[in-house]
């Protein structure tokens, strides 16, 4: 089935698309040339969708710092897409000092990819949406050990209140042989022509037995309930293959910087 040019766009640059619920703790900066998206913390900042004339780099570059001061935040990533320009941007940006982000939770390569088509259930492995605030910190802490992070910190009931309420993206926990393994986000959207799949992770010791498909699953079922039947996910290196398997095409690739001089 061929990708239509809406859901190939949102692929590439899911933070430019719908509205921002400022309940959300996300704030975004879209102009034509750029969409600056800044998270609850200072650390999560996110250049996206990049559309700079060739002459005007520099002075896009110094615009975004000044944003990004101005918000109180710092560690810019800026994820290059397919459709950014100039063509040679991350030679451009590399000459002005960015590196790539190859720091714990990130990766320097990432590839848009798309599902239009449902995915083949997984036998033995139950995968859901969260139903309590200690079943979110549970997933929260399932994520953090899958991807070597250090356990967050939250008032879990009220955070369970703005998931459920559609404030923040939907959590899920996949279970094998009753054991809690693996733990996804989904953003669901109406505004969006997709669901955005978000960090999906898995123990180390229960990989290879269909966790993270069940993941997969059982987002694109609520992506059916909620009338939008497809998935996007920006996908790294151990990802990709997976998802490719289950039927995932390629919208873009990106190249992922890192400006030290936010850091």
């Amino acid at each position: 089935m061929q990708t239509s040019s809406a859901l190939r766009s949102f692929a590439e640059d899911p933070p430019a698309w719908g509205e921002i619920d400022p309940r959300s703790g996300l704030t975004r900066v879209l102009t034509d040339h750029y969409c600056l998206l800044f998270g609850s913390s200072p650390t999560t900042t996110l250049v996206s969708r990049l559309r700079l004339d060739p002459e005007a780099v520099p002075e896009a570059i110094h615009e975004v710092r000044e944003e990004i001061a101005r918000h109180e935040h710092r560690e810019a990533v800026w994820r290059v897409g397919s459709s950014a320009t100039p063509v040679d941007l991350v030679d451009r940006l590399t000459a002005h000092g960015f590196v790539p982000a190859d720091r714990p939770g990130h990766e320097p390569h990432l590839t848009s990819m798309v599902l239009t088509e449902e995915p083949p259930p997984v036998d033995g492995v139950e995968a859901r949406r969260i139903d309590s605030a200690a079943e979110l910190q549970l997933a929260s802490t399932i994520s953090a050990a899958a991807f070597g992070e250090e356990e967050d910190e939250a008032d879990w009931d009220m955070r369970f209140v703005s998931e459920r309420a559609g404030h923040t993206p939907r959590m899920y926990l996949a279970f094998v042989d009753g054991a809690p393994v693996g733990a996804a986000r989904a953003l669901v959207e109406a505004d969006c022509p997709a669901v955005m799949l978000i960090s999906g992770g898995v123990l180390a010791e229960a990989r290879g037995r269909g966790a993270y498909r069940a993941l997969v699953r059982a987002r694109w079922d609520d992506a059916v309930a909620a009338g939008q039947p497809a998935l996007v996910v920006h996908a790294g290196a151990m990802s990709r293959p997976i998802l490719e398997r289950l039927g995932f095409r390629v919208a873009a690739e990106h190249e992922v910087l890192l400006d030290p001089a936010t850091c």
